[in-house]
């Protein structure tokens, strides 16, 4: 059984922390299905868990992205992200179709720095909610290029007559100097939600040691060999127990579905990845 309660500082989160949650993130990107059992039946869970990394001016945010891109062998970080960047889009003078990051990054991270949710079109973060929520997208664009059509397994990014039709899985991790509570932005609240949020001030100890040439993150390959998991009742239920007896009901399934995506992973019970979701998740909106 889970007893356990481990005290978690969260203004201290450290960077072996968010390598830990950057590694599992990653993982969970190349995770087909997960299959949670429970007493009503079976349903299939999300797969990937997404990141939200807020902290202040020169806290070192954009190094440990690129940090992250160059040992996970991901796409460096994106640092102004629109639909046609996200989607794909039909070049103005070969009229050939330019494929888009959500299929770029699939089975993988997508690295978004100091994102700018002020600036973008509403419809460029619904379609990036769309993506992470679900992973499919369709829609009908008003221009047109050659048909396009690649397959990966269970995903596939087609553009036929001016429509896309993609199903694509990634990770998102976002890096921004916005503290992500106070804001009045619906799309940024949106957005938070289906991350897990991590403040990252990291101490004068920390800053010294990176200016020292210290890695800011530490890759570890956690991919599971099953691309299909199934997560048991027991194991459900234990999950289940254990963010009930701690979360007042804020972002609660969020949270619940979180701690099995980690469970997915490591195929344990983490406590203390469980105690930092639910705290970090029960953060509520001004």
């Amino acid at each position: 059984m889970i007893k356990k309660d481990i005290k978690i500082n969260l203004e201290n989160i450290d960077k072996n922390i968010i390598s830990e949650f950057v590694n599992i993130a990653l993982s969970t990107s190349k995770i087909k299905k997960i299959v949670v059992q429970e007493k009503n039946g079976d349903w299939n869970l999300r797969t990937n868990i997404n990141l939200f990394i807020f902290g202040e001016i020169g806290s070192t945010k954009s190094t440990l992205l690129n940090q992250i891109s160059k040992k996970t062998n991901c796409k460096k970080p994106f640092t102004d992200l629109t639909y046609p960047a996200l989607i794909g889009s039909i070049d103005k003078l070969t009229r050939q179709l330019l494929i888009g990051a959500c299929w770029e990054c699939k089975n993988s991270l997508l690295l978004l720095d100091e994102f700018d949710f002020g600036k973008r079109n509403k419809d460029d973060i619904r379609t990036l909610l769309q993506l992470i929520e679900g992973g499919e997208y369709n829609k009908k664009l008003a221009a047109f290029s050659s048909p396009t059509e690649e397959i990966d397994e269970d995903l596939f990014y087609s553009f036929k007559n001016g429509e896309f039709n993609v199903k694509t899985r990634f990770s998102l991790i976002i890096v921004t100097m916005k503290y992500p509570y106070n804001s009045q932005n619906q799309e940024l609240k949106a957005l938070v939600s289906r991350c897990i949020t991590l403040p990252f001030y990291p101490k004068k100890e920390i800053l010294k040691a990176i200016a020292h040439g210290e890695p800011l993150f530490s890759f570890k390959d956690l991919t599971p060999k099953e691309k299909e998991i199934i997560v048991f009742k027991k194991d459900y239920k234990k999950i289940v127990d254990y963010v009930d007896n701690k979360n007042d009901g804020t972002n609660y399934l969020r949270i619940i579905g979180d701690c099995v995506r980690v469970f997915a992973v490591l195929k344990k019970h983490n406590l203390k990845m469980y105690d930092l979701i639910i705290k970090l998740g029960s953060k509520k909106f001004k």
